[in-house]
């Protein structure tokens, strides 16, 4: 659709010319079409064909529903930042962050504290809590904390593939404004999610920051 600039109204090659284009099976193809009907980009209609639809014309350059690391995010936003590593210490879940990894109160999480900045500015600022009982022999005192987190789980074959979700408008906390002298940060959009891996284990609870100033986010309405 995209590469021959079809747009709203327009027939889709037949099965028999995109099977061939694309080297796929006819069931495949159809799979295939049939995602896209789900997703309304195309509709079939019995007898003629298939047709591209409004679906199609609408493309949103980074998705809020699109799960990355926020190391990505920030980079996809055209910035050039750095991390500044404020604390990190294996302490015990409290009830909030037991609830959200699936694991006891008390049980042993890595909380991990970071601000993103670019130019002087303070970007994203983030709290991360991770399952200490991923780690091995005292593997996380050793982990490179300034770096992407969603890596660092993937080289543990553990990379975080989705997310649960919330999203609210909010100031940072009052406490850490101060603390780390971030009163000018302004209001911000508060991410807190839950990841998980591919087999279904919960390995990051996340709270993120980011300032309502450096960032927008999109999405689409049906």
């Amino acid at each position: 659709i995209r590469d021959d600039g079809l747009t709203l109204g327009d027939k889709l090659p037949s099965e028999k010319e995109m099977s061939e284009r694309f080297h796929v099976s006819r069931p495949t193809l159809r799979e295939g079409l049939k995602l896209l009907e789900q997703d309304s980009i195309i509709e079939a209609q019995q007898g003629k064909g298939r047709f591209v639809t409004a679906g199609a014309m609408l493309t949103i350059a980074r998705p809020i529903t699109k799960f990355e690391s926020v190391s990505d995010m920030v980079r996809s936003h055209g910035y050039v930042a750095e991390t500044s590593i404020l604390g990190f210490s294996t302490v015990p879940a409290d009830a909030e962050v037991a609830a959200a990894l699936g694991i006891a109160v008390d049980d042993p999480v890595m909380r991990v504290e970071r601000l993103r900045h670019a130019n002087g500015e303070p970007l994203v600022y983030s709290l991360d809590w991770i399952p200490v009982a991923l780690f091995h022999d005292g593997q996380q005192g050793r982990m490179d904390w300034a770096g992407s987190i969603v890596e660092m789980l993937t080289e543990m074959d553990r990379r975080p593939i989705a997310s649960t979700a919330n999203i609210s408008a909010t100031m940072l906390p009052e406490l850490v404004a101060k603390l780390h002298k971030l009163e000018q940060f302004g209001p911000a959009l508060l991410i807190e999610e839950t990841c998980f891996s591919d087999d279904g284990t919960r390995v990051i609870f996340a709270k993120d920051y980011h300032r309502g100033s450096a960032f927008s986010f999109s999405f689409v309405r049906k």
